[in-house]
């Protein structure tokens, strides 16, 4: 065993409160007894956040059994309510380009049945732990004795440079699998100033869902470098692009200008953008002369479109409300008027989820995920970590407890078009010029997952893509689950680029906010229109046309001229037709707004 050779720190203060480390090189080789205790100094400039006794061998520890030189090393074990977080304060007032290296290996903990790696993360802070960078992703260790130590290294970001307040985290975390993860083992760590080229990349694997028709949500990964000797180039396999900015241009190469060797913490957005549904993957390469290629693993999913684009409904003075209940006897494939559901594939979505498929299956299923008619409270939306299987979802074997399951099956949105702008005659005419939408939220059950309704608008179906577009209120429409059977109503004035438009269509997202467990079953019910003022000139105006009395409250109009004229209703469809007229018997029209048109293309409103 090699005999361990000691260090000497510098402390800046006593040891009874947290130091720096201020000069370098400097090491720790874990011989110093640790003080116990949670968010503690356990030993002079190292702080963690819960420090055991090596008895326990749980959580942080000096570990006196495994060491890569005597008497101890530091030993982490992360769970799954566990992360192991170590902190060294230094001061770097009269230092640069620092650089951390250490022994490590992962140990077996549990009864070896677990299969999570243990995984080291390393970072940086310069304000008290508010924000990190130089987030890095150091190792990923298995479950498993390993036999040797190996060298690792850790290189501080170049903001760091000169800073008298740094601090530098060991994160470790479990990685993905079962059961229990490694204990990470760490022995000799030196701090020092490193002339040798050092590239920063913050992630391994990126995961991407595109729906046919727009790329993909982003991504970003954070890349820096310091002591380089050449600029750090971006590669990426075809399927997948980036950019330096979200809303920039996408391509498939990057350069990173290095200045005095410095790539200063650069944020890179990546997504998935191809042109066929499957599945993908690729590689995004990171590269600088004199340091080994760093790699993240790119992998996706890409599925196409089929959602119902609804008729749009005019909206005008006195409409009947436009949704008011939902039968859960309701057939599959079917909507309200003028209304769709959409679905998606992801178990808990944020506001960016991309939607795109139809709801298919019927409306009185009680458990999976799905959308219910709630009957005179509309319609509802739950998740759960499972789609419907595919004979539960059309009825054809209501009992199926195995095998397929819907795509895209998990609840989205309730979809409603509605059109401010009406062809009377020929002539485009606004319906509106201004409106009120009215609707109702509702928690049919709480449960333990926040989840909420947020309503957004767009002008236009996106040419068909449901994802593009989407723009939120003035004042953003949100519905926060609540108590059991609670409700709340919204009214929501429409924005004014929402009018003299063909199709506006506005949709209600059910999406996740926080929380585990069951999830929120949320439903939306009663919306429809108030308030709709209707233009208040006619499109045009001549003192050679108009008739009385208006609104015409009886039987019979009168034309200050004989005139030849078309009546109209709101759909545009001719109604009665009279040449040379001065009387006209309108007791054939039911209540509603219609448009009287004259030989010279003047249009005049009526009210009956």
């Amino acid at each position: 065993m090699i005999k361990k050779i000691l260090f000497t720190f510098l402390l800046l203060s006593a040891v009874n409160s947290i130091a720096q480390v201020g000069s370098f090189p400097a090491s720790e080789t874990f011989d110093m007894a640790f003080t116990e205790g949670t968010d503690i100094e356990f030993i002079p400039n190292w702080t963690g956040n819960l420090v055991n006794p090596p008895a326990t061998a749980t959580r942080i520890f000096r570990d006196e059994t495994v060491y890569f030189s005597a008497p101890a090393a530091l030993s982490i074990i992360p769970t799954s309510s566990f992360t192991g977080d170590v902190r060294v304060s230094l001061d770097m007032t009269s230092a640069t380009s620092l650089a951390f290296s250490f022994k490590a290996k992962s140990m077996l903990n549990g009864d070896g049945t677990g299969t999570r790696n243990v995984i080291l993360i390393m970072e940086t802070s310069l304000d008290a732990g508010v924000t990190w960078i130089g987030t890095q992703q150091v190792a990923s260790l298995p479950n498993a004795d390993q036999v040797d130590f190996a060298d690792y290294s850790y290189a501080l970001p170049a903001a760091a440079n000169n800073q008298s307040g740094v601090l530098v985290r060991f994160k470790v975390t479990r990685g993905d699998g079962s059961g229990t993860a490694g204990k990470l083992v760490i022995d000799n760590v030196s701090i020092a100033q490193s002339s040798a080229p050092q590239l920063a990349v913050d992630e391994t694997a990126m995961t991407f869902t595109q729906v046919l028709g727009s790329p993909s949500p982003t991504h970003t990964v954070n890349v820096s470098g310091s002591n380089l000797t050449g600029n750090i180039i971006l590669n990426i396999t075809e399927g997948f692009e980036m950019s330096e900015t979200q809303n920039g241009t996408y391509g498939a190469v990057i350069a990173l200008a290095a200045t005095d060797g410095v790539v200063a913490e650069t944020v890179i957005y990546v997504r998935m953008n191809v042109l066929t549904a499957g599945d993908y993957t690729g590689t995004l390469t990171i590269s600088t002369p004199g340091v080994a290629n760093a790699e993240v693993a790119l992998s996706g999913t890409a599925s196409s479109i089929s959602v119902t684009n609804p008729e749009p409904i005019q909206i005008y003075e006195g409409m009947a409300p436009i949704f008011t209940a939902w039968d859960p006897a309701s057939a599959m494939n079917t909507f309200p008027a003028n209304m769709a559901f959409w679905t998606h594939g992801i178990t808990d979505p944020d506001l960016n989820v991309q939607f795109t498929e139809d709801w298919h299956c019927l409306y009185n299923l009680t458990n999976r995920s799905r959308f219910f008619g709630e009957g005179d409270n509309g319609v509802s939306f739950v998740n759960t970590g499972n789609s419907q299987y595919t004979g539960v979802c059309d009825g054809s074997d209501p009992t199926q407890a195995a095998g397929a399951v819907i795509d895209n099956g998990r609840a989205g949105a309730v979809v409603l078009a509605i059109s401010t702008l009406g062809t009377i005659g020929g002539l485009d005419m606004p319906l509106a010029i201004s409106a009120d939408l009215n609707w109702t939220a509702r928690t049919i059950l709480k449960n333990n997952r926040v989840y909420g309704i947020r309503m957004q608008y767009r002008i236009g179906n996106g040419n068909g893509n449901p994802n593009t577009g989407w723009t939120e209120f003035p004042t953003v429409q949100d519905y926060i689950s609540g108590e059991d059977n609670t409700f709340q109503t919204f009214v929501t004035p429409l924005p004014a680029e929402c009018f003299y438009q063909e199709v506006v269509q506005i949709r209600w997202v059910y999406y996740y906010i926080s929380g585990t467990g069951s999830r929120a079953q949320l439903a939306i019910d009663d919306i429809g229109f108030t308030n709709v003022q209707l233009s208040t000139d006619d499109i045009q105006k001549t003192n050679r046309f108009s008739f009385y009395p208006n609104p015409a409250n009886g039987n019979t109009i009168h034309f200050n001229t004989a005139s030849d004229i078309t009546i109209s209703d709101l759909s545009g469809k001719q109604v009665m037709k009279a040449d040379q007229v001065t009387d006209l018997n309108i007791s054939t029209l039911s209540k509603g707004v219609y448009f009287i048109r004259n030989a010279d293309g003047v249009v005049l409103k009526m009210v009956r």
